[in-house]
């Protein structure tokens, strides 16, 4: 059985126009809100990330699956 991953909740600020649009657009094609930020910030993360960075995390990681 697959295990399920850990998530924490993330509290950001924006302007009520744009969360109005975001909130819409959602809406219309029938997806969470949560689930595109994941995407999106997630995107930025594998973009943005510097080699190395988190190979000693990704290590521990691994070491405790085993």
């Amino acid at each position: 059985m697959a295990r399920k991953t850990r998530t924490e909740r993330l509290t950001l600020s924006m302007e009520e126009k744009l969360k109005r649009r975001f909130n819409t657009l959602c809406t219309w094609k029938g997806i969470n809100m949560s689930d595109i930020a994941h995407e999106l910030i997630e995107k930025w993360v594998e973009e943005n990330t510097p080699p190395g960075l988190f190979e000693q995390e990704d290590e521990s990681v691994e070491n405790k699956k085993s």
